[in-house]
């Protein structure tokens, strides 16, 4: 008899729909299995609201717990897999490091010449003395020989 303006009433609380469909139904199913030992001593329509707008707060203490519960879970993921990427990413920087310290002093100067300080092709071969094909080349070994390493891992 009351059903729907009960869902109405925990809408305008909840502004979920379904939710305030399963709060009343909760209310209803509770009130019939607990019949026996009811002792209701205000109206019944009153007893209703109540026992609805308690159950709505009972639903939010319970929905904020396991809220929370996912966000730590969330969160304690998120740091094991920024933690683990991080170990990765020193890693790969590493292995790049050893490479680049194995490469041949020339190919080695030129490969920190553009890579680490910036300068174009044209800047290196300038500073160098060098032809912009010899750049071009010896810039083509130390990155093929980085990428090997990289792939090795």
């Amino acid at each position: 008899m009351h059903y729907n303006e009960l869902c109405a009433y925990i809408f305008t609380l909840s502004k979920d729909r379904q939710q305030a469909e399963d709060i009343v139904q909760n209310v209803m199913f509770k009130i019939w299995k607990n019949k026996e030992k009811l002792n209701i001593k205000t109206s019944v329509k009153n007893y209703l609201y109540k026992s609805c707008y308690h159950e709505l707060i009972d639903t939010f203490k319970k929905n904020k717990k396991e809220l929370n519960y996912i966000q730590r879970v969330q969160k304690e993921t998120l740091d094991i897999f920024i933690e683990e990427e991080d170990d990765f990413v020193t890693t790969q920087i590493n292995r790049v490091q050893v490479e680049i310290d194995k490469l041949p002093p020339k190919c080695k100067e030129i490969f920190l010449l553009n890579k680490v300080q910036g300068f174009k092709y044209r800047e290196v071969a300038e500073q160098l003395d060098i032809s912009i094909k010899t750049v071009e080349t010896q810039m083509s070994k130390a990155m093929s020989r980085i990428k090997k390493a990289l792939e090795k891992s």
